[in-house]
């Protein structure tokens, strides 16, 4: 699904990495580690078409994404990639309903039905009866997993999480490794950052930097 050809990434005479060849198959879970200032998030970036300022290629289905026009890569982020952050990215002064209509903003389906799929997404979670709470009287695990609620209603087979524990005590990383877990299953492929080696070893592959 992903092929990474000879990528090089530099920020003025600062090399970050150097001719990175590296396969991601449909459905995999891979696990990018090193260490801080290594390039684990501009991977991530370059790999989700936020950032095409490097040199190689970047493959989606044997397409180079260089070649598409700006208006494809909004399309293909669109309905393709999902993303997942280490602060949630969240609107903390609305509900979390809110937050979770915005990932149903493009489908051409009646409010009731948009507002059924929230709550299902958010009993997935383990967070049925949240609709109305503010996001910012959430903990960090509660918002984290309102974030994955939101990857399960936005279209799109790839998930890219940027250090989606690194905020997490352990027992909400568990939490939202294991809900990681299933979307994997279900046949989403996913890109992980992480500093957590034990999280890294439940992966598929583990890419290190």
């Amino acid at each position: 699904m992903i092929e990474l050809k000879k990528v090089s990434k530099s920020f003025g005479e600062k090399i970050i990495f150097t001719d990175l060849s590296y396969k991601i198959n449909n459905g995999e879970f891979v696990a990018i580690v090193g260490k801080s200032g290594c390039g684990k998030s501009t991977l991530l970036n370059i790999i989700g078409l936020l950032d095409f300022d490097y040199t190689g290629e970047v493959l989606f289905n044997g397409k180079d994404v260089a070649m598409l026009k700006e208006k494809q890569v909004n399309e293909y982020i669109r309905n393709n990639i999902n993303y997942l952050f280490q602060n949630y990215a969240l609107i903390d002064d609305e509900s979390v309903e809110y937050n979770l209509l915005l990932a149903l903003e493009y489908e051409k389906i009646p409010l009731k039905e948009k507002k059924e799929k929230v709550s299902e997404a958010l009993d997935k979670v383990g967070l049925a009866s949240y609709n109305n709470k503010k996001v910012y009287t959430l903990s960090g695990g509660e918002q984290q997993r309102v974030a994955l609620a939101r990857i399960m209603l936005k279209k799109g087979d790839i998930i890219l999480a940027d250090e989606p524990t690194g905020n997490l005590d352990n027992s909400n990383a568990r939490k939202v490794m294991s809900i990681l877990k299933q979307l994997n299953k279900q046949g989403k492929t996913i890109i992980m950052v992480t500093h957590n080696e034990q999280l890294a070893q439940e992966c598929d592959a583990i890419l290190h930097l």
